[in-house]
């Protein structure tokens, strides 16, 4: 299985191969497989079908705004599982990921999507979608976990900052900061669930003993006064939080200006809305003044 395989990648050669299906059928699948490639095209397949993307895409709101009709969730659904048994064929993706998106796609049926009425409400429903224009898919990654669980607990920057991996309970399904324990909503847990094998990754190209922060670096900075370099993998302060989550902001509000204004103490906010309400269905900037806030 090859290991830079994209959704983008997948969807063509299973558009470009003759259909097998009714003509209708292979309508319906052109159009939902369009829609996922043009989402989350440059993802990597394997992360999107098996840590919940694929799940929120399915009832993610359609291109205009709305809420998807029963319809619409079935025949997206439909066709992810025809490009899962596509992929496992043609030997693009093996048994155990296909299994394991299998079972996303039949865990039980996500709320219906809340019309979001805030900017921070806005940013979670955003999260379903592909990464930003200039943004790395490390810095991506940890800012929809960095969100998700802002949301959930409503901690400040400073608690969230001094988490430890060892503070996320068993299956990241929920986590301790400022010395209280904030359960995460499913939205949450994947997020979460698809930052630490990223973190891994990244806390690997450290030499020494790794960090036991949750939050760490996904480019190098040199601190404007010292000269300090902090080296990618190295814990990310809560100013660094804070500054690295206004830069995809900036970035997204590029996309939709409606969340220009959306701030952390904005989100911080949600977490006591109702339970599912805002949540998900299922930074343009770059340079050293970008890179050195992430």
């Amino acid at each position: 299985m090859p290991a830079d395989l994209t959704v983008a990648r997948i969807v063509g050669q299973y558009l470009a191969d003759p259909p097998v299906h009714a003509a209708s059928t292979a309508r319906a699948h052109r159009w939902a497989l369009g829609g996922l490639r043009d989402v989350l095209g440059d993802e990597p397949v394997v992360a999107v079908l098996t840590t919940g993307d694929v799940v929120r895409w399915i009832t993610a709101p359609t291109a205009d705004g709305r809420e998807p009709a029963a319809a619409t969730v079935r025949q997206r659904a439909g066709a992810v599982r025809a490009l899962l048994r596509f992929g496992v064929e043609r030997g693009h993706l093996d048994a155990a990921t296909a299994d394991a998106a299998q079972a996303l796609l039949r865990r039980p049926a996500t709320p219906p999507v809340v019309r979001a009425a805030t900017p921070a409400a806005l940013l979670l429903d955003r999260l379903s979608g592909g990464r930003p224009h200039g943004v790395s898919w490390h810095v991506w990654v940890r800012f929809r976990a960095h969100v998700s669980v802002l949301a959930a607990s409503g901690a400040t920057e400073r608690d969230l900052g001094r988490a430890h991996v060892a503070d996320l309970g068993a299956g990241a399904v929920d986590v301790r900061l400022g010395g209280a324990r904030h359960p995460l909503g499913d939205a949450a847990r994947l997020a979460v669930q698809a930052w630490l094998p990223v973190r891994s990754e990244l806390v690997a190209s450290l030499q020494g003993s790794p960090p036991p922060q949750l939050w760490v670096r996904a480019h190098p900075s040199v601190h404007p006064r010292t000269g300090a370099v902090a080296a990618v993998g190295m814990p990310i302060t809560a100013r660094g939080l804070r500054k690295a989550f206004a830069d995809v902001v900036a970035g997204l509000a590029g996309e939709d200006p409606r969340l220009a204004d959306c701030t952390v103490a904005h989100v911080r906010q949600l977490a006591g809305r109702p339970a599912g309400a805002g949540e998900p269905a299922g930074p343009r900037p770059v340079g050293p003044a970008h890179d050195a806030a992430t």
